[in-house]
């Protein structure tokens, strides 16, 4: 393992009015009703491990990123800072850096980088080593805006990550070895009859290999986004609302059947489900899945690596209930979900 000092010195007798009772009812059918969106292709997994719960109580688990280099995981309380577990689920270490809320890295044969979105300090917080020249590259990249989700990817060589403007519509591109703000956009950009507040996004991942991010727009129409991430042009609006998302889209990731093939992973955090789509544009629909006993999904994370002992990777997501104790991070078995997957394949092209 890694020695996790070279990184430290950043990630260190009630009655019932009639009326009421009426109103509540209606409320309650809508929500079914907008819960069992039609033809939506679903199965159950179990997970079968679970992390030892965050410090702080009430909604404070939030993102978790898979090191595949260390064979751990890192998650974010983001009221204090972030923990870190082995496969077991067991905390190895705690570090109070400030309110950490998403997290995210890469690993690859000349990279190993994490990063996180501190709101303390209004920062994208990174360490970037390079396995190869026995280099590091770390710092707080001063935002100027209240900041909220994070992801990075390496692309043509070069370790970039996005950043999103906490109740805002910013989102910021940076160069993290330049430590330059290479371009700012706006997420609504491509949309019309805008709705005036409530359009921050949160959810991003890159996809390296095919040069794309993809991010979830939260909002009045909840949309998953791709954008071009050399350019970034916008490329389409993949799913929302008014399709197969429920409630807030919140945590994406890639799972990698090969270079440029997979599926997208989105938490659809309305109705505790989880879509899968096409990695390849058109982006697809190709159905979803329910994991047991966990709800209100945020963060997720995925590899396709074998990890520990599991040969086809895990997926790690946030747990938003988990009651009576804090809320914690599921551990799910990816060869489980493969399985299921081929028996209910959602919409193929």
């Amino acid at each position: 393992m890694m020695n996790m000092d070279l990184l430290s010195h950043w990630v260190s007798g009630i009655r019932t009015n009639f009326n009421l009772f009426k109103f509540l009812g209606f409320i309650s059918l809508a929500i079914l009703i907008s819960a069992c969106t039609p033809n939506k292709e679903l199965f159950t997994v179990n997970y079968v491990v679970e992390t030892d719960p965050v410090n702080t109580a009430d909604d404070a688990a939030d993102d978790p990123w898979i090191d595949t280099y260390n064979g751990i995981i890192w998650a974010t309380d983001k009221e204090t800072g972030f923990h870190q577990y082995n496969l077991d689920g067991e905390e190895i270490d705690y570090k109070q850096v400030g309110k950490v809320n998403n997290i995210d890295g890469r690993v690859t044969d000349e990279y190993y980088c994490v990063v996180n979105s501190n709101r303390t300090f209004h920062t994208l917080d990174y360490a970037c080593l390079n396995l190869i020249l026995k280099t590091e590259h770390s710092g707080s990249l001063v935002a100027g805006m209240n900041v909220y989700g994070v992801c990075m990817g390496i692309i043509n060589g070069k370790p970039m990550a996005i950043l999103t403007e906490e109740e805002g519509v910013r989102i910021q591109y940076w160069n993290l070895i330049e430590e330059i703000l290479v371009s700012t956009f706006d997420i609504t950009s491509d949309e019309t009859n805008i709705s005036p507040s409530g359009n921050e996004a949160e959810g991003c991942v890159f996809d390296d290999e095919n040069k794309r991010i993809f991010i979830s727009r939260e909002g009045s129409d909840g949309i998953l986004k791709a954008y071009n991430a050399e350019t970034l042009d916008f490329i389409r609006a993949i799913d929302s609302r008014s399709g197969f998302i429920n409630g807030d889209p919140e945590g994406v990731t890639i799972y990698k059947t090969n270079e440029k093939e997979g599926f997208i992973i989105l938490s659809s955090q309305g109705d505790n489900t989880f879509n899968m789509y096409d990695r390849q544009a058109p982006f697809l629909y190709q159905g979803s899945f329910e994991i047991e006993n966990v709800e209100d999904t945020d963060g997720i994370d995925v590899t396709n690596l074998q990890i520990g002992d599991y040969s086809a990777g895990i997926l790690v997501v946030q747990d938003g209930r988990n009651l009576p104790s804090n809320q914690n991070f599921k551990i799910i078995d990816m060869e489980e979900v493969l399985k299921k997957k081929v028996l209910n394949p959602g919409s193929i092209k």
